[in-house]
Formats: C-alpha cells, structure tokens, sequence
C-alpha cells in the first residue's frame, strides 16, 4: 500500500500496452512479465516496452553491444551437431577418421550458421548452449 502510488501507473501503463483500449474487454496478464533484479529497489522499478534480458553481453567475444534497426531470430535449439538417441560408441581407430568426423561435424555447424544467415536476422537469441 505504501508504494501503490508508483506501482499503481505503471500497471494501468502496462496493460494499456498489451491490450487495445477501443475493442478489448479482458487482460491476459501472461502478456506482463515482472521481472525481479537482485539489488535494486521497488523505488527503481520501470515499465520496459520490449525484452529484457536478465544475463549480460559477454563482451569478452568482442561482439557489439548496440544494433541499430536490429532484426532478431530466436532459435531454441543448440548449435552442436546432432546426437543420435541411441547409446553407441565409436571406435576411432586412425587420425584419419578422426579428421572425417570432425571435418563432417563443422560441414553440419556452417550449414545451420547459413540457413540462419539466410533469414537477414542480425541478432541472434539462442535459448540453448553453442555447441
């Protein structure tokens, strides 16, 4: 009650987006993410008209931190070769073969990265691991 007059107007301001005001007579509130930050107070509390990403640019990569215009793919698989279901073992008997598995593996990496190049997209979200 005592921050309701903070909390109050960005509610209403939240669910103004979501819906359409002329034609919409209900919410679904599953469209109104609350997201929690370890650290800040209800006091810095702010309606974010997009995605807020609760983990950091690794900038250690040296990739940008800023993209102007961006066109977002979001993909929820991992980048990797594929795994078969059974449980198997390979037996790698020379350098040779071992060279032919990991030439097909990075053949099968480049073909993913180019279908999703194909796309436009400049930003891509990746839900699972790379590789």
């Amino acid at each position: 009650a005592q921050y309701s007059n903070l909390i109050a107007p960005i509610a209403v301001d939240a669910v103004l987006r979501v819906i359409d005001p002329e034609t919409s007579t209900d919410v679904d509130l599953r469209d109104i993410r609350v997201v929690k930050t370890l650290g800040k107070t209800i006091d810095d509390t702010e309606l974010i008209d997009g995605i807020v990403f609760t983990q950091s640019a690794v900038k250690q990569a040296g990739g940008p931190t800023y993209i102007k215009d961006a066109k977002i793919g979001l993909i929820q698989f991992q980048l990797s070769p594929p795994k078969t279901n059974m449980d198997n073992t390979t037996f790698i008997t020379d350098y040779e073969q071992m060279d032919r598995i990991l030439e097909e593996e990075r053949k099968y990496i480049l073909s993913q990265c180019r279908i999703i190049k194909k796309t436009g997209c400049n930003v891509l979200l990746i839900q699972k691991s790379i590789l």
